[in-house]
């Protein structure tokens, strides 16, 4: 009597920690004390090849931009950039009510060269990828 009174005391113990650690695991992802990175970062311009990022600091002092800014196609011989992912000066807009800004640049006799620039939706891709 007394090992199967044992026995049930130690289950709802164990059942009752599993929830506790699955409640506190849940509580430290959303909430933990680490410090979030801005996404927003201006090496995503800086890695850019020199003609494209010499065309953005011609009308950008302070640029920043999210991961997805560039998108490299064709063995990087084709870089088409998202300006919804960028902020220059901490906050110009390159968007408009018809869509945002996007640039397709092609690598071409050993430097990358300006073949598009044009408004489109945000997220809209040109050709194949």
């Amino acid at each position: 009597m007394i090992g199967e009174r044992c026995e049930m005391i130690i289950r709802r113990s164990l059942s009752a920690l599993f929830l506790l650690l699955m409640t506190c695991n849940g509580l430290s992802a959303k909430g933990g004390s680490y410090r979030m990175e801005n996404r927003y970062n201006p090496q995503h311009v800086d890695s850019l090849p020199a003609e494209v990022r010499t065309s953005i600091f011609r009308t950008c002092k302070e640029p920043k931009a999210l991961h997805p800014f560039a998108a490299y196609s064709d063995g990087s011989r084709k870089i088409e950039l998202h300006f919804e992912h960028f902020l220059c000066n901490g906050g110009d807009s390159y968007c408009r009510p018809s869509g945002c800004l996007h640039q397709v640049w092609v690598w071409e006799r050993g430097h990358y060269r300006l073949t598009q620039s044009f408004y489109a939706p945000a997220g809209d891709r040109i050709g194949a990828w």
